[in-house]
């Protein structure tokens, strides 16, 4: 290429260098835009996954923590509602013992007894029995005086609290327990092998 002079020959040098530089600028430029972009998302990348490992700890933390309150607030319940059961069954069970005790106050106790002494009287043939009874029970003694045709016995025992007898035809080797006692045991054991308020 031909020179004309210095003059031409710095203006094309200079041109030739400017256009260098500014390629090179603009390469670098691209290559710091580049690695500012690759930078910023990799920071980001980064702190996106703190902050996701971050959050993930806190939610784990919150379970359990949320998982130990639940479990102690349902035992709490469920402590409370068998609590509260067992006072309304033995409530229940107090008030029928309460009337039971009630009924043998009452005339229909005198009925009841004798009742049960003239089915005794059949079943038992004139053998001998030993009656057991609550102490201090006279309307059954008076029961028992005024209509058992047989010898018999009364012992009067701890063990009967409410009314009624058991007796015992050691001939035959037989006993029957007719004590009030006995039934509302046997209603009672009932009632909480049956009752939706048992505990399950």
């Amino acid at each position: 290429m031909p020179y004309y002079n210095n003059n031409d020959a710095y203006r094309l040098f200079s041109k030739e260098i400017s256009s260098k530089a500014d390629e090179e600028i603009r390469q670098l430029k691209k290559e710091i835009s580049d690695n500012k972009e690759k930078s910023v998302k990799r920071i980001e990348s980064e702190l996106h996954a703190r902050i996701f490992r971050s959050l993930e700890i806190d939610l784990n933390d919150l379970n359990a923590e949320f998982s130990a309150n639940y479990s102690k607030v349902k035992n709490e319940y469920t402590r409370i509602l068998m609590k509260e059961r067992r006072d309304l069954l033995d409530s229940i069970v107090n008030e029928a013992r309460t009337k039971c005790m009630d009924f043998v106050d009452s005339a229909d106790y005198k009925k009841f007894v004798k009742a049960k002494v003239i089915n005794i009287n059949d079943k038992f043939a004139k053998k001998n029995v030993e009656f057991r009874i609550k102490k201090g029970d006279k309307i059954m003694i008076e029961a028992i005086e005024e209509n058992f045709d047989g010898k018999y016995i009364i012992k009067e025992i701890n063990e009967i609290e409410i009314g009624g007898f058991s007796a015992i035809c050691f001939d035959m080797g037989f006993m029957l327990d007719e004590t009030i006692d006995s039934k509302l045991r046997e209603k009672q054991q009932w009632f909480y092998e049956h009752s939706d308020l048992a505990s399950k």
